[in-house]
């Protein structure tokens, strides 16, 4: 029975990786779904062909509550890669997927949620990265 592995990608860069691994790990075409809006599809590159609509996953055995999440994420510029594989070589496209590493843009890396960036203040209210301070525990 065939099962299904995907990952969410932010970055076109970090998708072409996964896609090309999967390909010289011996994936066809028709075990690999790519689901980008049509923005991001531009920047995919020529050889990858995406779908715009998350239904292709649905049809794939992903979970509905899943389909919606990544339905949201791909309207805000998020891309979705998905195997549908044998159970034998599944944890194989897992694996693969797993092990695409967050790529740096810009001198920032981009594996930390946009939003801690913009709101910096949740970093120093952090007992992780900020001492506790009499002003701190007061809350």
């Amino acid at each position: 029975m065939a099962k299904v592995a995907t990952k969410l990608f932010r970055e076109p860069k970090e998708a072409t990786i996964a896609l090309d691994e999967l390909k010289s790990k011996g994936f066809k075409a028709d075990e690999i779904v790519v689901v980008a809006s049509a923005e991001r599809s531009k920047d995919l590159g020529a050889d990858i062909k995406p779908v715009g609509d998350v239904a292709k996953l649905a049809g794939m055995g992903v979970s509905e509550a899943t389909v919606s999440y990544y339905d949201y994420i791909i309207s805000s510029g998020g891309i979705v890669v998905g195997v549908q594989a044998d159970e034998s070589r599944i944890a194989q496209a897992q694996e693969v997927l797993r092990g695409v590493t967050p790529c740096t843009c810009d001198d920032k890396t981009c594996d930390s949620s946009p939003g801690f960036m913009a709101a910096s203040r949740m970093t120093a209210t952090n007992p992780m990265d900020a001492s506790m301070s009499g002003e701190f525990r007061r809350y």
